[in-house]
């Protein structure tokens, strides 16, 4: 794909925008239970969760700048997260907005290249995955990650709960989304529901319109149809690498999955964890 500058896909800069915002209407168990203002601020080993997803960014060399969305109360403790991380490429915090559509076009606001998003409970996010999410931009103008059911089971049988259904397989999604440029975050227009938690293959799988629609909600359609579909109804070329790697679609959403991230990072075998 190129942009309108002429560059090639391969040419134009990346953007990453980390999602850390969190819902006016309702608390946050992992939040209160850590006493902070936010869950991106949850004590993760000997850091904030949020600093494990900014971390992987800054030391990737093909991310060229950070955008973190969150309330500007929550501005002062990431900003202290992000002075420790490797002196290269640009970093700011924007205000985060009532809604998530909302908050990635601002974050991306007057930036001319390509743009990932993730969230910021995306602890096991791996410069594997980024560069996978990047090279599929060279071929369409969105892309999103899925992880096959069998390899999220494979790293832990209560890792993930919601699975997206196909003729050919059940796929996780890993809240990691891409865009070839502004152009083409129209389609962030179907994250409209809330400042957190992209769930992004769901949401964009839901253009399909009526008819496709409903045979995508009961499984009828194999990946590549429901992908075929969705790109006619957006009027972009989307694609959804599958990552082999079944740790990418485990975020830290409840004590139950931040056990199962905590066991992971530490190298434990699972132990038994809170239902």
């Amino acid at each position: 794909m190129s942009g309108t500058d002429g560059m090639t896909a391969l040419d134009r800069p990346v953007l990453l925008v980390v999602l850390a915002g969190r819902r006016a209407d309702e608390a946050d168990h992992l939040a209160q239970r850590f006493a902070v203002s936010h869950k991106c601020l949850v004590p993760l080993g000997d850091r904030p969760l949020i600093a494990r997803v900014l971390q992987t960014a800054a030391a990737h060399p093909r991310i060229d700048s950070l955008a973190v969305s969150v309330e500007t109360e929550a501005f002062a403790p990431i900003y202290d997260v992000l002075t420790r991380l490797p002196g290269r490429g640009t970093s700011r915090l924007v205000e985060a907005n009532a809604d998530l559509a909302d908050s990635v076009r601002a974050a991306a606001e007057g930036w001319d290249g390509r743009i990932l998003v993730t969230t910021a409970d995306h602890a096991l996010l791996t410069a594997g995955a980024i560069d996978t999410l990047i090279d599929a931009l060279d071929r369409a103008d969105l892309a999103l990650a899925l992880v096959a059911r069998r390899d999220v089971l494979a790293v832990h049988p209560s890792a993930h709960r919601r699975f997206l259904r196909f003729t050919d397989g059940d796929y996780a999604d890993c809240n990691l989304f891409a865009a070839s440029g502004t152009q083409a975050l129209g389609a962030v227009e179907l994250f409209r529901g809330g400042p957190s938690g992209v769930w992004s293959a769901w949401r964009i799988m839901r253009a399909f319109g009526l008819g496709a629609g409903f045979r995508f909600a009961m499984g009828l359609l194999s990946l590549q149809d429901a992908l075929e579909h969705a790109s006619r109804r957006l009027g972009l070329k989307l694609r959804a690498p599958v990552l082999a790697d079944g740790r990418q679609a485990i975020d830290v959403d409840d004590d139950r999955t931040y056990a199962i991230v905590s066991d992971l990072l530490a190298g434990r075998a699972s132990r038994s964890i809170p239902r």
